[in-house]
């Protein structure tokens, strides 16, 4: 009977069981191996951390890794106007750190790539996530170092409540009885130790966190099945998203918060010179990355299931399993893997591809609160809670649909790249709807200049004398619904509170029936094309994530094993000096044209109080739209080449794409309809 069993014993079983009998005795009797795949660091290799030691636990931590990465940069925007207040930066110096950070992937990411892909990829993750938490204490010594300032002390020595009360009664703008506004015009470089330590700070977080999406990434495929590296790769992109909801909420929290605790000021959150513990958040969110880099640092240089897999191919193609020799690095092997990097056609089409679609993006991540605020009416609360909950809520749907998805039906390269096609056609569609979603624009009151410009003093204000230093302080006469700069550009002589606590401004010049003005703009109704709005960028939101795991799958497969990190590498510093950099800057410029009317600060052009609407629209979302109509042709590019390319392993043939009967093929295949379209193979 025994022999019977032994006999009818499938090869393939018996090929499987001398693989792991083969894999057990590597990993227990060879030190070696032991070594490959055991978890721990240094002396703490306990034998139950070894159960850590598999792609679910190192899913969580790198997930987690990215989360923090996420919440730093998060927190960072969350803060940015008070730093700018605190150490006097100027907003272009916030857009310098925000360079910084790319300038240092780019000077590290191809060249620790290249050094980190041969060695133990998680321990140079943990390197560089060392230096994001050491950059999160550097923003720490300016606080250590001048405390809450002197402005701050300035403030709650010089303004009692007497004098407060003195002042705000002193501060309207009337017509005939404008005042130049008292301004703060010291240079600007008075902060500029401040300035430059988290300048420092940011080079130091660009340095680390390239390392982590390159070599993190590689070393979760590299031990992962092919078939269900999609389901892994977008489980650890949506763990990292929170990071960026807890890095605004921290914000949120720590600005409550007076910059000085020993300090009570005589106003309260809401007054402009109000700046909050902008340093309260740096120390925890420095100390939760410095735990998930240890946390990183832990994982063995191979994962034990994934030494298996090695030793049953091994066995099953005959021969013994052998370690990949690893060659010392050098200068022109460096050059041999770029050189086979530019020439393959499916990585530089994918990269172009992406470069479009970012770059096209990044105007809208970086203004679409801004673009709200203006094109709907609303406050940057509801803005800033509308553009958190579109990238949280539909991009991890899209995301999770589509893992399960390729985990589910194992599509080939063509349909995922056919999909990609599709989604950003769609996209084009769905900009070219946004520009036309619309509202009325603010009925604001000015004069037309000889030159084609527009001033807002008119001739029915010409005697009232208003000072060009008054701060934009709108009035809203509610019949007409004219909205004015000021109470003094609409021409009003006197003011007074009404029974519900309004304030009203009287007897004034430039309304129809010298009737009286309402503190603040007129109201605008745009909630109807708001919702729209809000519609059609969460189905373009879950439509483009969908595409992303497919994405990541082809940028993998399409390459050597060995040149996977600096695959992802080549793709970072292309996107760093195309899109990270150049971005900001093209798309502030642009926006910066749609404006109508500039403040003035010291004499000097301050910050934009009202933008063209329309002219807005256009000047943000054309370059959008070009952009990803640039990107769906590479696209294609990647589509037609992508022919031949192998998704999974090979011992998971695709069951529902390699039917035997045609006719059978026809009824279950889920991607008939897509082969007809795109040409079968």
């Amino acid at each position: 009977m025994d022999t019977e069993t032994e006999t009818d014993e499938s090869p393939t079983n018996a090929i499987t069981r001398q693989g792991e009998a083969e894999a057990e005795s590597l990993s227990g009797k060879d030190a070696d191996y032991q070594e490959e795949t055991r978890c721990g660091l240094g002396p703490c290799n306990f034998n139950w951390l070894q159960r850590l030691a598999s792609k679910k636990a190192y899913v969580v931590i790198y997930g987690l890794v990215g989360m923090s990465h996420l919440a730093i940069v998060s927190y960072f925007r969350g803060t940015v106007s008070t730093l700018e207040k605190e150490f006097q930066i100027p907003s272009s110096f916030i857009g310098l750190m925000g360079s910084m950070v790319d300038v240092g992937v780019i000077l590290t990411t191809l060249s620790m790539t290249y050094l980190g892909k041969r060695s133990h990829k998680t321990r140079w993750v943990a390197y560089g996530t060392y230096l994001v938490a050491l950059g999160c204490f550097i923003r720490l010594i300016p606080y250590w170092l001048y405390g809450g300032g002197l402005s701050t002390i300035d403030y709650t020595r010089d303004y009692t409540k007497a004098e407060i009360s003195t002042q705000k009664n002193n501060m309207t703008h009337l017509c005939g009885k404008s005042f130049k506004e008292p301004e703060n015009c010291k240079d600007a470089s008075s902060g500029s130790v401040s300035a430059y330590i988290f300048l420092i700070a940011s080079f130091v977080h660009g340095l680390g966190c390239s390392i982590y999406y390159t070599l993190g990434m590689a070393y979760l495929d590299d031990n992962t099945k092919k078939s269900k590296g999609a389901v892994m790769i977008v489980l650890s992109l949506v763990l990292t998203m929170f990071g960026s909801t807890i890095g605004f909420l921290l914000a949120s929290f720590s600005l409550k918060f007076y910059i000085d605790p020993g300090v009570t000021p005589d106003f309260g959150t809401t007054d402009p010179r109000w700046i909050g513990a902008w340093w309260l958040g740096w120390g925890p969110l420095g100390v939760m990355t410095l735990s998930f880099a240890i946390m990183m640092s832990m994982f063995p240089r191979t994962l034990p299931r994934a030494l298996q897999r090695k030793v049953k191919a091994a066995v099953a193609a005959g021969r013994s399993y052998v370690p990949e020799e690893i060659p010392k690095p050098s200068l022109q092997d460096f050059w041999k893997t770029m050189k086979r990097l530019f020439n393959n056609k499916i990585l530089m089409c994918n990269n172009l591809s992406m470069t479009f679609i970012v770059f096209g993006y990044e105007g809208q991540s970086l203004f679409l609160p801004k673009y709200m605020e203006t094109q709907f009416n609303i406050s940057a609360t509801a803005s800033n809670l509308a553009t958190g909950s579109i990238g949280l809520l539909c991009t991890a749907a899209g995301l999770l649909v589509s893992a399960f998805f390729i985990f589910k039906f194992k599509p080939r390269a063509r349909y995922l790249a056919a999909w990609n096609v599709l989604t950003e056609l769609m996209d084009v569609v769905g900009f070219l709807s946004i520009l036309m979603i619309s509202c009325e624009s603010l009925n604001f009151q000015w004069s037309a200049l000889p030159d084609g410009g527009k001033t807002i003093d008119m001739p029915c204000n010409s005697n009232c004398a208003c000072d060009s230093s008054i701060k934009y302080s709108p009035v809203c006469h509610l019949s007409s619904r004219e909205t004015f700069f000021s109470p003094c550009h609409a021409g009003c002589q006197d003011s007074f509170f009404s029974q519900n606590g309004t304030k009203v401004f009287s007897d004034c010049s430039c309304t129809a029936d010298n009737g009286p003005v309402l503190d603040g703009p007129c109201p605008l109704d745009c909630r109807s094309a708001f919702i729209i709005f809000i519609v059609v960028q969460c189905v373009q939101r879950f439509l483009g994530a969908t595409g992303t795991a497919g994405n990541c799958l082809i940028q993998f497969r399409c390459v050597d094993v060995a040149d996977k990190a600096v695959a992802f590498a080549l793709l970072e510093v292309l996107l760093c000096v195309f899109v990270f950099i150049p971005g900001p800057i093209l798309y502030g410029y642009l926006i910066d044209m749609t404006c109508t009317l500039w403040g003035m600060t010291c004499g000097k052009t301050g910050n934009c109080w009202i933008y063209d609407a329309e002219k807005l629209r256009y000047y943000v979302y054309m370059p959008i739209f070009g952009c990803l109509f640039i990107a769906t042709l590479w696209d294609i590019g990647v589509w037609y080449f992508v022919k031949d390319l192998q998704m999974y392993d090979d011992d998971e043939p695709n069951k529902d794409f390699e039917l035997k009967d045609s006719k059978t093929r026809d009824k279950k295949s889920p991607f008939k309809a897509l082969e007809i379209a795109f040409g079968g193979n």
